[in-house]
């Protein structure tokens, strides 16, 4: 109740201002860095990836190495998220796999930092920009087919993209590779990208919708006394959306990985 008063408060053109400022910020704070016809600059955008990999590193690098058997409040949460990535993420299909938490789990609290991030009032949701998520899904497809190539070979990596035992195989044999690889390196990456970006993006234009309904109705109508509250539920359950993207994201380049590893043993 309160807020919606603050809002009847503010005129039409300060509440654009405010509602629209997220996405049009996003290239603010820049520092131009042009290397030839490539432009490289670091804006807004840039910034607050570069703090969400510090918040990264904070916890889960420096954490690990200032363990006391005293933990305060900064070690148990370092401990929480270890146990987390420990019973939720590692070792999905094998123990092998386990080796592969610290990757794993730093795409988790890098993800989740970031979409938290974005929820602050002023920051930018580097998570809604899919220029972000297609780049960090890349780097996982990279990773989880290098794991997969250097563990089995590059020859058996490859006739592990078509099934055994296929039958008429001239016909079949370049079929199922095809798709099999259309699957692998350009099917999944963009799943894990666009799930991540259109997620984040519309639980925002959500909440954007329901404030921007002030705009369309005016300040002083009863309108804010709705969309308002409306807006406040969504941006709570935004919280949790930002948990479970982060997390699906992590635990299915998890089970990439893992297959990749074991993708030889049936050639």
């Amino acid at each position: 109740m309160m807020g919606a008063l603050a809002f009847m408060q503010v005129s039409q053109e300060e509440l654009k201002k405010e509602i629209l400022h997220t996405w049009e910020t996003g290239r603010d704070w820049a520092i131009p860095i042009q290397i030839g016809p490539v432009d490289i600059s670091i804006n807004k955008a840039v910034w607050f990836m570069f703090f969400g990999a510090a918040v990264t590193f904070l916890l889960l690098f420096v954490g690990s190495r200032l363990l006391k058997s005293r933990p305060g409040a900064y070690q148990v949460i370092v401990e929480e998220l270890y146990g987390f990535g420990r019973n939720q993420l590692a070792g999905q299909m094998t123990q092998e796999g386990q080796k592969f938490l610290p990757f794993t789990l730093s795409l988790f609290v890098f993800i989740l930092v970031l979409n938290l991030i974005g929820l602050v009032p002023g920051a930018y949701p580097v998570t809604s920009n899919i220029s972000f998520t297609l780049g960090l899904a890349a780097f996982a497809v990279i990773t989880y087919n290098f794991v997969g190539i250097k563990r089995n070979g590059l020859g058996t990596y490859l006739k592990s993209l078509v099934p055994p035992g296929m039958p008429a195989k001239p016909i079949m044999v370049p079929f199922m590779f095809f798709v099999e690889g259309l699957q692998q390196f350009i099917t999944q990456p963009l799943t894990l990208a666009m799930r991540l970006y259109a997620n984040i993006l519309a639980g925002h234009l959500i909440i954007f919708v329901f404030l921007g309904l002030i705009l369309y109705f005016g300040a002083l109508s009863v309108v804010p006394l709705l969309s308002v509250p409306m807006a406040v539920v969504f941006y709570a359950f935004e919280i949790f959306v930002a948990f479970i993207q982060a997390y699906i994201f992590a635990i299915l380049t998890q089970v990439y990985i893992e297959l990749a590893m074991n993708a030889g043993e049936d050639h």
